[in-house]
Parts: structure tokens; C-alpha cells; sequence
């Protein structure tokens, strides 16, 4: 121990010595002839060196690569002139020991030491931040992709700080890419600011809170999206938190995916439900052609010898037409089974739709009750369509029975007219009671 230096030199001495060596960045002092005069053990284990380099050229032991450039020489001389007496590397600065390959991602500066203005060391210091910048990378690509938003609460000046991608994506200016809470308060819709509220007031206590919260925010063009946001607290300081921090999300396409899912399922259960409707109506309205066919051929099979050849050709007439009716049904039952597992044929082709009309009329006709009276109504001109004339006449002769059904005097008229931009309107009309939409 040398007397002549005072105790509080020595002390201060001491206590460098310990901090060069268990301080968690690499330090490299060099001489002014550009050799290596001493590092610290972070860098000797981070560049598998030992106490041979000490004494060599610096510059022929480590590079310093910047835009492909090993920018090591020529801070040094800057340093060296005196142009400048610190130099801050830049974020994307590597680090390189060339015989051994070894090679990261550093922050770091050069800074000259100085005695009464004059150079005396150079000294490099910098930290590995390769995993550290990797993680943010990764993180950046992963969010990138996504309308997943990075905030933060800086307690100091009550400010939202908050990823510049959200700004973009809701396409709300900023300078600075942070929000006052009135800022964000106005951002919000006025059903949901209390609950948001509440939740960040007892993050902001201190008291833990990490369920997610909902909400909808004003975009740009006035309309509403829904986000989701959670957080936690850094630390507390004088119990509080130090700082907020947290994740938004926009859940705008789950709500609308969930809209379109509940939308189908009323459908679904919509369709359920005419279903059963349908099959109902079907079994009771297949039971009277059925039972007319029956009972009519039972009369034609075991009935008194003394009926007449008009009772014969009556009692076949019934029996055709509720056969052609029950053939029918049992069609519209098939085709329903067909819509459902979708194999349904259509067969398109250009049809005449007066002659549709009037074959449906011809057939129609039989089947009026005494006291209604069918009627075409078709326009002087003739109309083609390209349909299909099968499914075309069996919604028509559909609607056509409806009517019969429901209408006990009076008339049933079926017709068409022209309609405008090349569309044809087809009707049937009735005096019934008529038919809920």
C-alpha cells in the first residue's frame, strides 16, 4: 500500500477494482498506442480471452462492424484527434473476435479517459444484447401480424404510452404515441369507460388485477371496435406500482364470428322447427288422399254389386286424382331430403311461360271447388324464361293448391307481367283468407 496516496483515493480505488470485475458489461481499456491495456472478466469469458492479449494491438484482436464496416479504426483516430470525446455505437453494432469466430450484437460507446485535458485511455464498453434483441424481434414479427397492442402506464406523467401500431391500425394522429386518460376516456364508448376505469383504478392501487376487460374504442371513420386488454404492475414503489403495463386485442372478428355462428344457429333452429311444421302438415295432408285411395278402392273391390258403371268411372276418377295428389306430397317430401343434403338437380333451359301457365291452369281446373273459378291472366305478349320449368311449375302449382285449400268462393287467378330491368313478376292471386308470409 503506497502512504502517499490518500485513504480516500485508495478507498475509491478499491472500490473500482471490484466494480470493473463484477459489473455485467464488458469493458476494454486501451493504451494510446492503441494496445490493449486491460479488460474486466465479463469480456475475457465473452471472448474466451486470457491474459495473453493484454499488450497486443486492439484492433487486430476485435472489430467493431457497423453497416458492414469494421468502424473500430476509425473511432479510434477520431478519439485520438480530438473530434470527439465520446462515441455512442449504434443499435445495430456487432460486436467480432475474428480467430475465434465469436461474434453478437452490442450497445455500447468508446469514451476517452482524460487528465487535465488531455488523452490518457480509451476505454470500450458495451453490452450483448443479441438475445435480448432477438426476443424483440421475434416479439415485433409475431405482433406484426396480428392487432395485438403493447401499452403502458408511466405513473410519473400520467401517460398511456402505447405501440405505434395502434395508432395506425384505429387511424388516430399522434406525435408522440401516447394518450391521456381523457384522451383514451374519449376514445371509448361511454357504456364501457366505467368498467375500464374501475379495473385500471385498482391496478393503479396496487391491487393486483389481471382479468381481461372489454370495451370498444371510435375508429377513425367514427365506427365502433371491440378491444380486450389486460395488465399487470413493474414493481411498486411507496405502494403503488412503478408502472402499468399490458396487452390490447382487437376481438372485433371473434364478435363477428360469434354474430354469424348465433345468426346460424337461429337459422338452423328456424329451419328445425319449419321442418317439423312441414313434416306435420305432410302426415296429415298425405292421410286424405291416402284414405280416399283406400276407401275408394275398397268400394271399387268389395263394394255392392248394384253399383253403376258411373259410380265405377266416379269412384276411378277419385282415386287417379288423389293418387296424381299423394305423388305430389310424397315429391315435395323427397325434395325437401334433397335441400337438406343439398342434391338438389336443376335442368335449365328457356321456357315458355305461357305454356307453363296454361298446362297448370288445364290441371288446375279439376281440382276446384263448385263455387271458385280459375283464372289465367297473361299478358298479349309472350315471355321466355331461362329457368327450370319442372321446380318453376311445382312452386306455382304449390301456391295454386294453398289457394284451393283456403279459398271456398270467389276465384283463383294465376298470371304474369313483365317486370323492369329484364325481371318477370309471377302471381297468384285468391279471395281466400289467404296466406301468412
Amino acid at each position: 500500500m503506497n502512504p502517499d496516496i490518500p485513504q480516500e483515493v485508495r478507498i475509491v480505488n478499491a472500490i473500482a477494482e471490484q466494480l470493473f470485475d463484477v459489473w455485467p458489461v464488458s469493458i476494454v481499456m486501451i493504451d494510446l498506442e492503441d494496445r490493449i491495456w486491460r479488460m474486466n472478466k465479463q469480456m475475457s469469458d465473452e471472448l474466451q480471452q486470457d491474459a495473453d492479449i493484454i499488450g497486443k494491438p486492439v484492433v487486430d484482436m476485435l472489430e467493431v462492424v457497423q453497416d458492414r464496416e469494421n468502424v473500430l479504426p476509425r473511432y479510434l483516430q477520431d478519439l485520438h484527434e480530438g473530434r470527439q470525446s465520446i462515441i455512442h455505437l449504434s443499435s445495430n453494432c456487432f460486436m467480432l473476435e475474428p480467430k475465434r469466430h465469436i461474434s453478437f450484437l452490442i450497445q455500447g460507446a468508446l469514451m476517452g479517459i482524460y487528465e487535465e485535458n488531455r488523452l490518457v485511455r480509451i476505454v470500450l464498453y458495451y453490452r450483448n444484447v443479441l438475445e435480448e434483441s432477438t426476443r424483440k424481434h421475434l416479439l415485433n414479427i409475431a405482433l406484426s401480424r396480428t392487432q395485438i397492442f403493447q401499452w403502458s402506464y408511466d405513473m410519473e406523467r400520467n401517460l398511456m404510452i402505447i405501440d405505434p401500431r395502434y395508432f395506425e391500425y384505429l387511424g388516430i394522429p399522434t406525435r408522440d404515441y401516447t394518450l391521456t386518460p381523457e384522451e383514451f376516456a374519449y376514445l371509448m364508448h361511454p357504456d364501457d369507460r366505467q368498467s375500464v376505469f374501475d379495473a385500471l383504478t385498482l391496478q393503479l392501487d396496487g391491487s393486483l388485477y389481471e382479468a381481461p376487460v372489454e370495451y370498444r374504442l371510435r375508429r377513425d371513420d367514427g365506427s365502433w371496435e371491440w378491444f380486450e386488454a389486460q395488465s399487470t404492475y413493474v414493481g411498486q414503489l411507496k405502494e403503488t406500482p412503478f408502472r402499468v403495463v399490458g396487452i390490447c386485442m382487437s376481438t372485433q372478428k371473434y364478435k363477428d364470428t360469434e354474430e354469424r355462428l348465433n345468426e346460424a344457429l337461429r337459422k338452423a333452429r328456424r329451419s328445425d322447427e319449419l321442418k317439423s311444421i312441414f313434416l306435420a302438415n305432410m302426415s296429415h295432408e298425405i292421410r286424405t288422399p291416402l284414405n280416399a285411395i283406400v276407401g275408394f278402392s275398397s268400394l271399387l273391390a268389395y263394394g255392392e254389386s248394384d253399383l253403376t258403371k258411373e259410380d265405377i268411372i266416379e269412384f276411378t276418377s277419385l282415386i287417379e286424382k288423389n293418387s296424381r295428389l299423394l305423388m305430389v306430397l310424397i315429391s315435395d317430401i323427397l325434395d325437401l331430403s334433397k335441400i337438406e343434403s343439398n342434391t338438389m338437380e336443376f335442368s335449365f333451359c328457356s321456357v315458355s311461360l305461357h305454356r307453363v301457365l296454361n298446362e297448370i291452369g288445364s290441371a288446375q281446373r279439376i281440382n276446384m271447388r263448385e263455387g271458385v273459378e280459375l283464372l289465367l291472366d297473361l299478358p298479349g305478349q309472350e315471355v321466355t324464361v331461362y329457368t327450370d320449368s319442372a321446380r318453376l311449375s311445382q312452386v306455382i302449382n304449390n301456391l295454386v293448391n294453398n289457394a284451393i285449400k283456403f279459398t271456398s268462393e270467389g276465384n283463383i287467378r294465376i298470371g304474369y307481367r313483365p317486370a323492369a330491368s329484364g325481371y318477370v313478376n309471377i302471381f297468384v292471386e285468391d279471395t281466400g283468407t289467404g296466406m301468412s308470409r
